[in-house]
């Protein structure tokens, strides 16, 4: 199944849009196609996360092709194993969840990861525009994105993990608990503190721009 070229999948999925036209094309309802053998969900849905869990796993590693095994594996399994999977409440959360385990074992395994997620590096959970928006913006935009970036490589690994989750992948709370194994009370009180610690470092009247940078 993931062996199969770009091009093969986009026309899967323009297949699976008319196929399904008019039933719905959301995430649980995908989720049951592939327990009922669906080649077209499955394609659709691989093809709508494996980026959003590729730039998660390399906030966390920076390692290529760990990151791609992890992917492969991931929903390797989650076709092999369509029959016997469950009904999940939030697709996406257990996509990351089930993928971030796997990558930390592999990296345990490969004695290349700090089982703390509080360590501070700054290469990890960076905040990062995409192309389109930094050629559009001025210097000065670019200045504020520096210090942003300054600002946010301030804070816990943990910490920048949960924002990611937030404000990078528009997951609730309940959904980051879930995938970071923390209780959500937890997730509330680790979320606030790196907001509150931004706006200590960023004076009053650009606290709106950093909200916008961050979900974009």
């Amino acid at each position: 199944m993931l062996a199969k070229s770009h091009p093969e999948v986009t026309g899967r999925i323009v297949t699976a849009r008319n196929q399904f036209k008019g039933k719905g094309l959301d995430d649980k309802y995908l989720w049951q196609s592939i327990r009922e053998d669906n080649e077209l969900s499955f394609s659709i849905l691989y093809k709508k996360y494996t980026k959003l869990l590729y730039n998660y796993g390399m906030q966390s590693c920076h390692d290529h092709d760990l990151v791609m095994d992890c992917l492969q594996e991931l929903f390797a399994s989650l076709w092999d194993n369509r029959k016997n999977s469950a009904n999940v409440y939030a697709v996406n959360a257990y996509l990351f969840k089930s993928f971030r385990r796997l990558l930390v074992k592999k990296l345990v395994w490969r004695r290349r990861f700090s089982l703390s997620l509080e360590n501070k590096d700054d290469r990890y959970f960076e905040i990062v525009l995409p192309v389109e928006y930094s050629i559009e913006k001025d210097e000065f935009e670019a200045a504020r994105l520096e210090k942003l970036s300054k600002c946010v490589a301030t804070l816990t690994k943990r910490q920048r993990e949960a924002l990611f989750l937030k404000f990078y992948n528009n997951l609730n709370y309940n959904d980051i608990a879930s995938i970071m194994e923390l209780q959500v009370d937890s997730v509330y009180n680790i979320i606030s503190k790196a907001l509150d610690c931004l706006r200590h470092q960023i004076t009053t009247g650009k606290w709106l721009w950093v909200i916008v940078l961050l979900s974009i």
